[in-house]
């Protein structure tokens, strides 16, 4: 069975399947039906949301792939010009800057993109008692500029930017589509989900595209949809959160999810002494100071992808219960306090190893 290094955090190699939604359901249904030819796999890798997109094609010839392939790298364009808080004119920054002059009078309709993101955000939210939070973007923006500086945001800083920061000034109307900010100065930030979304979108697209099953690999994200022809699963290891560069020995089957991975492996910085995560904690607006990882296996990506930042805010033993209160999701979480390591295990997480040890 293939297998290809990921750059996650500890989610390393993989054979690959979907963080499956009903459209991408209804297209791997449409693909089977009128694919005969025999399927080979064509491999694209271009730079996309900040670095390199991988996809994985696998379909009758190259012409066809190359098709595919279009049609995905399309949508994650489109999909950046909605969801990306790097950019001044994509629709979440937009309506962010609504709130410049304080808090949003009226509801604003968006795309249905945006909305099916911030809907997911906010019942994660819920779920995870704020652990998971799309407002944290004011959070974040000092955040960054500590990481240039080498220095903690002052007290004061933080204190004055909380009151644009929390779920609950998000006003969501399902029926109408539309979204009402509440608090003044808020930013919206979805990157903690929206990179499962999109290789959802991402694998959906190449299916409709005409291709007979497919791999998104957004980095710390990989949604697939059916096995390779021949294959029972896609098969991807576990790396190991102390040691980047070794295997942990275990693998997680998928069958039509998604998986992802968050920690502090690569992307945290060390001031004064202390090493500070890239994940914040949206209640002391700082990086996380504790060594944790965790991977996680959903039916889709939006959840996968959250729930992998929400456990590690949370800690293990909350994290682990979290997971097992998720429908269909299955999740390991590591932490690391000095030379100690400790490994957690969600109940359903033994279900998705291949030769579980």
């Amino acid at each position: 069975m293939p297998v290809t290094r990921l750059a996650g955090v500890f989610v390393a190699t993989a054979a690959f399947v979907i963080g499956c939604s009903e459209p991408a359901a209804a297209n791997r249904a449409a693909a089977a039906q009128v694919t005969t030819a025999p399927a080979t796999p064509f491999e694209f890798v271009r730079e996309k949301m900040g670095g390199p997109f991988r996809i994985v094609i696998y379909a009758t010839d190259r012409e066809a792939a190359e098709r595919a392939g279009e049609a995905a790298f399309a949508r994650i364009d489109q999909l950046d010009a909605i969801l990306s808080d790097y950019r001044s004119d994509s629709e979440i920054v937009k309506l962010s800057q609504r709130t410049a002059a304080g808090p949003m009078t009226e509801p604003v309709a968006v795309s249905d993109d945006l909305w099916r993101v911030l809907a997911r955000g906010q019942a994660i939210a819920e779920q995870s008692g704020g652990a998971f939070d799309v407002t944290v973007g004011p959070f974040v923006r000092l955040w960054r500029r500590s990481r240039e500086l080498h220095e903690l945001p002052t007290r004061e800083r933080i204190e004055a930017t909380r009151p644009s920061v929390g779920y609950q000034h998000v006003r969501l109307d399902p029926h109408k589509h539309t979204v009402q900010l509440l608090a003044p100065r808020m930013r919206l930030d979805v990157a903690g989900l929206a990179s499962g979304y999109v290789a959802d979108q991402v694998v959906a697209a190449a299916l409709a595209a005409g291709a007979v099953t497919a791999l998104a690999d957004a980095g710390g994200e990989i949604s697939v949809g059916d096995p390779p022809p021949g294959e029972d699963h896609w098969t991807v290891a576990i790396q190991s959160l102390k040691n980047p560069e070794e295997m942990t020995g275990q693998y997680v089957k998928l069958r039509r999810a998604c998986v992802t991975s968050s920690g502090d492996t690569r992307r945290f910085v060390e001031i004064d002494g202390r090493r500070y995560s890239h994940i914040i904690d949206p209640k002391t607006g700082v990086g996380l100071t504790r060594r944790i990882g965790a991977t996680v296996v959903c039916p889709d990506g939006m959840t996968a992808d959250a729930l992998d930042t929400a456990v590690c805010v949370l800690g293990a033993e909350r994290g682990i219960e979290l997971i097992d209160k998720t429908p269909g999701a299955a999740g390991r979480i590591t932490t690391i306090d000095g030379e100690k390591v400790t490994v957690y295990e969600s109940k359903r997480f033994r279900d998705v190893l291949v030769n579980p040890k």
